[in-house]
């Protein structure tokens, strides 16, 4: 587990480092927010992932005017987008793949009609071919 996804703040320094009450964070846990990781004693602990997502939900919410539903939609779009992103890098990657492989098949067939053709003196066709009639 990454250092930032790792849960290692307590809910009262979470909301410190966020600038918000800790009641506010369990409201963003409420609305599906937030999801900090539980101990065995059930005590809520934040990544420094979840601390900076709190401070985008704060920005958000503050600066924009937004609500809590509007944040969570901008999430989840923001989300969508990503796994989008991540689809079509790798639709590229094996449209990339794709085109290589289908270079080096015409190649390959460029290669063996090369070997079948063979080289005929100037006019040996054309006599040949008033012969046959």
């Amino acid at each position: 587990m990454s250092l930032r996804k790792r849960p290692v703040y307590m809910i009262g320094i979470a909301s410190e480092l966020i600038g918000v009450h800790p009641q506010t964070l369990r409201m963003y846990e409420h609305k599906g927010l937030l999801r900090p990781r539980k101990s065995i004693k059930n005590t809520r602990l934040y990544s420094q992932e979840d601390v900076d997502l709190g401070r985008y939900i704060q920005r958000l919410t503050q600066e924009m005017g937004m609500n809590l539903a509007g944040v969570k939609k901008v999430i989840d779009l923001e989300h969508q987008v990503a796994r989008m992103d991540g689809e079509l890098r790798a639709l590229r990657e094996e449209l990339d793949r794709q085109e290589l492989e289908h270079r080096r098949l015409i190649s390959e067939v460029h290669q063996s009609y090369k070997k079948e053709l063979v080289l005929m003196p100037r006019g040996e066709l054309a006599r040949n071919s008033r012969r046959s009639r």
